[in-house]
């Protein structure tokens, strides 16, 4: 058996990998497991639904923060049950996560994702993936004025 990163560098891959997506926010029942197939797979002992995904690359516009699109079928799984769910001022995460078809619990590449944006229409829901609102938001949760700290003044 070759490594993942050598069956990769082949023309011809004769065992494939599945994308899987992990989308987390403090207001869902639990995360939303999806794998990119049509069928459901397991890894880890966790089931994700089969349920197709898709990125669209950031467009290079000057001015802009770079944005990512997530695009997802919403066809009778729930998906957007969960994401309407989600409460203002929370930050939704997606872990994407890539690993071989013969090795399902060995997670080879994960990337973090924060998602922004989501909307939901009748066949797909989408969503922005940027880290542009996490590093707007302020270092200091609480500021310091009179009614919190009145000591100091």
């Amino acid at each position: 058996m070759s490594k993942f990163s050598e069956r990769n560098q082949r023309l011809t891959n004769t065992v494939g990998q599945i994308e899987l997506l992990e989308v987390s926010n403090p207001s869902f029942s639990g995360p939303m497991l999806i794998c990119n197939d049509v069928q459901d797979f397991v890894s880890q002992g966790e089931v994700y639904i089969g349920l197709p995904f898709g990125f669209t690359l950031p467009d290079d516009v000057s001015g802009s923060a770079p944005r990512m699109r997530l695009s997802m079928d919403n066809v009778g799984r729930g998906v957007s049950d969960e994401l309407e769910r989600r409460q203002p001022g929370t930050t939704t995460m997606a872990k994407l996560i890539i690993v071989g078809r013969d090795t399902p619990d060995r997670h080879e590449h994960v990337f973090w994702l924060p998602m922004s944006s989501v909307s939901i229409s009748g066949a797909s829901a989408q969503a922005s993936c940027s880290v542009d609102e996490i590093t707007r938001q302020a270092a200091c949760k609480q500021m310091a004025t009179p009614f919190t700290l009145p000591g100091i003044f």
